[in-house]
């Protein structure tokens, strides 16, 4: 059940052309400022409830808005988007710009959150009443605080850091330089850290930042920066709170279905409701040809025996491309010759059979792939859907503690992390597999772990970022030649005349490492403050 709930402080302007000087000394008994609005512990948790809504465009029936982290992959060289007024294909084509309207959303949806969490900061200092709750709500805030700069720091760079209520002495602000907005994200979540709660006793309270969100999104933050000692230390903390674990179901942790026992892998979520507040996540993944997988992304997937597919010894065989793969694999992506089911398209018609079909060739998508993690095929109206979106869980801390490890230490510890990943979905370890291994080859394998685990989950982009990868891989976009996929002869059977797996351009990309690390300050805000300077290489 959803908690948070939408906020409006009302005002009152009363304009007085003759009055006298005592009424103008009065302040109006129906206005509403920081100063007055907490007098209760009621309209602290509302004021609060307003911080968390600027995770997520929740007020806002625009389903692109919304921002699921999918919708970040569309930008990267791991999916591809046909559809031009989802506005993400720019990006992957290093024609994003100033007027782009995910630079604005992304700007303006932390800088409210920003905002909120300044007020709300700025309010419980000098609240009207009395509760023991007080830090923890201010834990909570601090916590919200830095999520939305270090979106905006990871996104943009340099940034204006703001910790006050806005009023017109700080209007203009100038950019502030990362490495400073860096510390006080630690700074805030470190605070957070000590008041915030390992869980929540109460249910109306789930959703809520604990204390182990706050550890596992500052591991994160200190991963992103490359502080890889600290970020080992803070994620093996989150290791060593004995509160998390994976969800022994790899596909069904992203099924709606299941969303009441995850919370032991889910470490941060935002809640939708069907009916009243639907995701509207089906609409990218299952009824537009929009997000389609690449087949660089799924080259990636190792065999199952824990060996990539270019390794002589994997036993890959092209004619049966994705027979014996990463389990993963067949739990994310719909590729030629697997089961389908949508039920929205009727693939089958419900009303017919409920079972699976072999995915039509009309469904492949450009690519010849289409995402199967996130998708609920049994869904018979969009506004049925209420698919929490996911920001944070325990796995990603895992291969934060691999990479960290690694980078730190060399990759003796980091071999269990990636272990229990492997696990979790019938595939031979890491040990097993590839013992002995060399940082620099760890480095490309627990990289390689984090594309396939965390795929479809909106990080990929901020990797190819701070691993100063993109000249690499944001090339060319490929995929599979529909026209030569007609008749599956079935699984393990190779390739005939009526199926052959012939590969193809189906995107034009470039990135210009000069300019493309980094978003631009969106025009809008260019145009309104004079002391903002762009990023290089946009206008």
């Amino acid at each position: 059940m959803k908690f948070i709930q939408q906020i409006v402080l009302p005002g009152i302007l009363i304009l007085c052309i003759s009055c006298s000087k005592d009424f103008l000394n009065k302040v109006p008994q129906d206005f509403i400022s920081p100063d007055n609005y907490l007098t209760n512990e009621a309209q602290a948790e509302i004021l609060l409830n307003g911080v968390y809504n600027s995770l997520d465009y929740i007020e806002n029936p625009n389903e692109n808005q919304r921002m699921f982290p999918l919708h970040f992959d569309t930008m990267s060289d791991d999916v591809f988007d046909a559809q031009p007024w989802h506005n993400t294909t720019e990006w992957a084509r290093g024609q994003g710009n100033a007027n782009s309207p995910w630079a604005r959303w992304k700007w303006d949806l932390n800088y409210q959150g920003v905002s909120r969490a300044n007020v709300f900061l700025s309010s419980i200092v000098n609240a009207d009443f009395k509760s023991n709750n007080i830090k923890r709500y201010t834990g909570e805030a601090k916590f919200l605080r830095a999520w939305f700069y270090n979106d905006l720091a990871t996104f943009y760079g340099d940034i204006p850091l703001i910790l006050l209520p806005g009023d017109l002495s700080n209007s203009r602000p100038f950019r502030t330089p990362k490495k400073e907005v860096v510390e006080q994200i630690l700074k805030d979540l470190d605070e957070a850290i000590e008041v915030l709660p390992v869980k929540y006793d109460n249910d109306k309270d789930r959703g809520r930042i604990t204390k182990g969100a706050a550890m596992g999104f500052k591991a994160r933050v200190l991963l992103y920066n490359a502080q890889w000692e600290k970020a080992a230390a803070a994620a093996k903390a989150v290791m060593d709170l004995g509160v998390y674990s994976l969800y022994p179901d790899y596909q069904g942790l992203f099924l709606e279905k299941n969303e009441a026992s995850i919370d032991q892998e889910i470490m941060l979520q935002v809640f939708y409701t069907p009916d009243i507040m639907p995701s509207f996540l089906y609409y990218p993944l299952g009824e537009y040809p929009a997000f389609s997988p690449t087949l660089q992304l799924v080259n990636a997937y190792y065999m199952k025996n824990g060996l990539p597919i270019d390794n002589p010894r994997s036993g890959y065989d092209p004619k049966n491309p994705h027979m014996n793969r990463d389990p993963r694999l067949k739990a994310s992506i719909f590729y030629p010759g697997s089961r389908y089911l949508n039920f929205m398209i009727k693939s089958p018609d419900p009303a017919v059979s409920k079972d699976s079909i072999e995915t039509p060739v009309w469904l492949l998508n450009i690519s010849g792939f289409r995402a199967k993690k996130h998708l609920d095929g049994t869904l018979t109206a969009a506004t049925k859907e209420g698919r929490n979106k996911y920001f944070l869980r325990y796995a990603e801390v895992l291969l934060t503690y691999a990479e960290a490890e690694n980078e730190a230490h060399g990759p003796a510890n980091a071999y269990d992390a990636i272990d229990q990943l492997r696990r979790r979905v019938a595939m031979t370890t890491l040990t097993q597999a590839m013992p002995g291994l060399s940082k620099e080859d760890m480095r490309k394998v627990i990289r390689n772990e984090r594309r396939i685990e965390l795929a479809f989950e909106g990080l990929r982009l901020p990797d190819i970022w701070r691993w100063r990868i993109g000249e690499e891989v944001m090339v060319n976009a490929r995929g599979y030649d529909n026209t030569k996929l007609i008749t599956y002869p079935g699984d393990g059977m190779g390739t005939t005349n009526l199926w052959k797996y012939e590969t193809l351009i189906i995107d034009n990309r470039q990135f210009n490492p000069a300019r493309d690390y980094l978003w631009p300050i969106p025009r809008s805000e260019m145009n309104s403050n004079p002391n903002m300077v762009q990023n290089p290489g946009y206008y």
